[in-house]
């Protein structure tokens, strides 16, 4: 039966001005039936796609795109029908079979159910970003397999972040969902081509509906995260997962499927507030998975960072007042007159009747800006050991470690110079070891720091020499006592062709500079005889001795025979 006429009417008229619209910002507009075959085509195929409107007619749209985007393109279609619409998702199209970016669009109307319209652009430097925040070299696509998403949490928290600021300046409304299936279970019930195809699914379905097509990323295995828009809701991700799984479980067991969708809205969040929260929030999914996870929304993310943040700095602080924050000693030996030059103060946590390095401890204090209290607690208590002097000798000298980010802070330098100057007679015995775990930013300011502490009596190392970028740059800059060689150059003296040549030309020009140099990570009698040969004068390491807590009766084992050991390398560079 024929539609009245005013029907027929109002639908040309729809279509007209869809065509117009599209016009206005695309170069081919194509219409599908229910089989996804191309109906109706206008505008600048030819130059486009290399044929001609009428030529596309009665050809699969899939014959259009790159064979590693087609899987891609079935979940978009599946998007369309599912949510009545799609916005710029780029895809890799073929002219003349050369692939190129383009940007596809797509809408139905209730008028004219099976019936999909898409427009298609070739895409612009500014239409999209790839991982790294620029676009690819050239218009080169690959044919087989789509371009990588992030594969790590961290990465992906980065991309929401542009993908959220980008939303924000057109006024899109995005969200992230998280995604978590048991990808072990799969594995180990599917074979490796099964699992591949399954995976593969997956992160084309996920890319579909995210935003610009590429907006997806692996944050663990079997954890997934993408920014979409509102047409996505979670229990459509689980069913379509769920879906995807059957296709390739012969055993039919399915798959348990968890999804949470978070709020992006943050109007009272800065850039770096959202950024802070997006990665608390993806690494709290990570360790807890989606069965358990609750956090709704960006803002809600914040807060519980910033609360779970000042619980763990005041529990940091009760550790460093508490007995279970407490310092050991490592010998420093001067390799020359074979005797103790100093001890180096390290930081060590108590549990049980065990000493534990307290790696992580140091890690969240430079994260969250509290190094600076950790190290002037580990200056205060050897400056109380030194005058205590019950675990060390009289006269013996100790060496402290600074984090370049306590030498950056006012505040920090402030305390630090009081303190020296309440405890004068001590100083000639104390050194401080300045690390490149976070990176001096202004050089001359932290010289003029040094250099008050120098004025002090106190002398200065350079630790971790040669392991940094900047590391020449600080000898440069800095007016030091002493290097500690990176352990790394040591352990490469002997597994390297160019180990030897490093560290003797290292050895060299700290003593060109009237500097002291200190090789660490010395665990053996040909190591120390190296170190001897090439010019280190101080060695510190297992084989002298490990860290105590009390070096008072400290004896250094007589000066070993070098007998049996190769004489020298040296002498061969």
């Amino acid at each position: 039966m024929a539609q009245p006429i005013d029907q027929v009417t109002r639908l040309r008229e729809q279509r007209d001005r869809f065509i117009a619209f599209a016009f206005a910002g695309a170069e081919v507009l194509m219409e599908l039936d229910s089989e996804f075959r191309i109906t109706y085509s206008a505008g600048t195929a030819e130059h486009l796609l290399g044929v001609s409107s009428d030529r596309l007619v009665g050809l699969q749209i899939d014959a259009l795109v790159a064979p590693g985007d087609r899987v891609t393109l079935q979940e978009l279609m599946r998007r369309i029908q599912n949510a009545g619409r799609m916005e710029r998702t780029r895809l890799h199209f073929l002219r003349k079979n050369e692939p190129f970016r383009g940007i596809l669009s797509g809408i139905t109307f209730p008028e004219r159910p099976g019936t999909t319209f898409l427009t298609l652009s070739r895409a612009q430097r500014g239409d999209y970003t790839g991982r790294d925040g620029g676009g690819t070299k050239g218009d080169q696509a690959p044919t087989t397999i789509p371009e990588p998403i992030p594969q790590n949490g961290d990465e992906f928290a980065r991309l929401a972040a542009r993908r959220l600021e980008d939303a924000e300046r057109f006024g899109e409304d995005v969200r992230m969902t998280l995604i978590d299936f048991d990808g072990a279970s799969i594995k180990d019930r599917l074979d490796p081509e099964a699992v591949g195809q399954f995976i593969e699914g997956v992160e084309s379905y996920l890319r579909a509906w995210s935003v610009g097509g590429n907006s997806v990323g692996v944050l663990e295995n079997g954890k997934y995260g993408v920014i979409h828009d509102k047409n996505l809701q979670p229990e459509h991700v689980t069913s379509r997962i769920s879906e995807i799984a059957a296709l390739f479980d012969p055993a039919g067991e399915g798959i348990k499927v968890n999804a949470s969708t978070l709020d992006l809205s943050a109007d009272s969040l800065t850039p770096e507030d959202i950024s802070k929260a997006l990665v608390y929030t993806i690494n709290r999914f990570v360790e807890e998975g989606g069965e358990d996870f609750a956090i709704r929304s960006i803002k809600d993310s914040y807060t519980e960072a910033i609360n779970e943040t000042l619980a763990k700095v005041n529990a940091f602080r009760q550790t460093l007042t508490s007995d279970n924050f407490v310092l050991v000693l490592q010998p420093i030996i001067d390799l020359k007159g074979w005797g103790v030059h100093h001890y180096e103060v390290l930081a060590r946590m108590v549990q049980g009747d065990k000493l534990f390095l307290p790696a992580r401890f140091i890690g969240f204090a430079e994260e969250f800006g509290v190094v600076n209290e950790f190290d002037l607690m580990v200056v205060r208590k050897s400056i109380f050991m030194l005058k205590e002097s019950r675990k060390l000798q009289p006269r013996a000298s100790i060496a402290v470690n600074l984090s370049g980010k306590s030498l950056s802070n006012d505040g920090f330098v402030q305390q630090l110079l009081l303190m020296l100057a309440e405890n004068r007679e001590i100083l000639p015995r104390l050194m401080f070891e300045v690390t490149e775990s976070a990176e001096l930013k202004d050089l001359e300011a932290a010289n003029r720091i040094l250099q008050k502490l120098r004025s002090f009596g106190c002398k200065i190392s350079i630790d971790d020499f040669g392991a940094g970028a900047a590391a020449f740059q600080y000898l440069k800059a800095l007016q030091v006592d002493f290097v500690k060689i990176d352990g790394s150059y040591i352990r490469d003296a002997f597994n390297t062709r160019y180990g030897i040549p490093f560290l003797k030309a290292m050895a060299q020009l700290a003593t060109d500079m009237g500097i002291q140099s200190i090789g660490e990570m010395v665990e053996d009698a040909r190591t120390m005889w190296l170190l001897n040969d090439v010019g280190v004068h101080f060695g510190q390491g297992y084989f002298f001795g490990r860290p105590m807590p009390d070096v008072f009766n400290f004896r250094l084992a007589p000066l070993p025979d070098r007998s049996g050991l190769e004489r020298t390398m040296v002498n061969r560079y």
